[in-house]
């Protein structure tokens, strides 16, 4: 199994308020059962997907969605509900994109500067890019919020320019 998943499914549990012993109860679950099954170096009991759930469900943390998508080459985009995105809330958000592009480019620019790149470097590179993909992603879900909104505006026009 993955460092970066089994690292994703420890910190999930053991950030949780409480840590692992209150999530086990709210999971009703033996805590040393959850203990082991979170645990990187315990091999006998591993997590399964539903427990995944259960988990990210309770604590609201997606570390481990991450870090399988991104084992799976592949990211995550949060489906919120931006029908009432305004133009102000959608200007903040591709502006802190373009923000986190520079920061992630500078930060590009530094691990290059020695003419090599350190694991250690890499992986927060990798971090880095993979959470501008996700705004990216995430200001392509409020536009489609707001081209929905626009074509329901429409539709409404129309249905009363037809009833009139």
């Amino acid at each position: 199994m993955s460092e970066h998943l089994n690292r994703a499914i420890y910190d999930t549990a053991h950030d949780f308020p409480g840590g692992v012993p209150a999530l086990a109860k709210r999971m009703s679950t033996h805590t040393g059962t959850l203990f082991n099954k979170v645990s990187p170096t315990h091999e006998g009991h591993r997590l399964n997907i539903y427990e995944a759930l259960a988990i990210q469900l309770i604590t609201g943390d997606l570390r481990i969605l991450h870090a399988l998508a991104a084992e799976l080459g592949q990211g995550c985009v949060t489906l919120g509900d931006f029908s009432d995105c305004s133009d102000n809330a959608l200007l903040d958000l591709i502006l802190r994109v373009g923000q986190a592009r520079g920061e992630t480019d500078a930060e590009i620019r530094r691990a290059l500067a020695d003419g090599r790149v350190e694991r250690r470097e890499y992986e927060s590179i990798r971090c880095r890019v993979q959470e501008d993909i996700r705004a990216n992603l995430e200001m392509l879900t409020r536009l489609d919020a707001l081209a929905k909104a626009d074509e329901e505006a429409q539709e409404r026009k129309r249905l009363r320019a037809v009833s009139a």
